[in-house]
């Protein structure tokens, strides 16, 4: 009798350790977007990120800035297309303007 006790416990206590591997990575939202990406979002950010290339070509004294708002535009639209879930705040920022100090 006592080596079955020791051996239930020894099963639960496995049991209760290896749970948390199977049930996903801590944060993970198990509800991701199935549907198609937007095809207007995606054009208006391709926009978005040519004219940030092109002032950043023109000539502009912070022609850095410029490359990297079209980085991260880039960064927006490959997520998108990708299927990742996309906030809408990140697209937003996205889509403003680049901020010259």
């Amino acid at each position: 009798m006592k080596l079955q006790s020791k051996i239930a416990m020894a099963a639960i206590l496995a049991t209760a350790i290896a749970t948390p591997a199977f049930a996903g990575a801590v944060g993970t939202s198990r509800n991701f977007n199935t549907a198609a990406p937007d095809t207007a979002t995606i054009a208006e950010l391709q926009d978005a990120a040519q004219t940030a290339l092109h002032d950043a070509r023109t000539g502009n004294k912070n022609n850095l800035e410029f490359r990297r708002k079209n980085y991260e535009i880039n960064q927006t639209i490959a997520k998108i297309e990708s299927g990742q879930p996309v906030d809408q705040a990140q697209i937003d920022q996205s889509l403003a303007p680049v901020h010259v100090w």
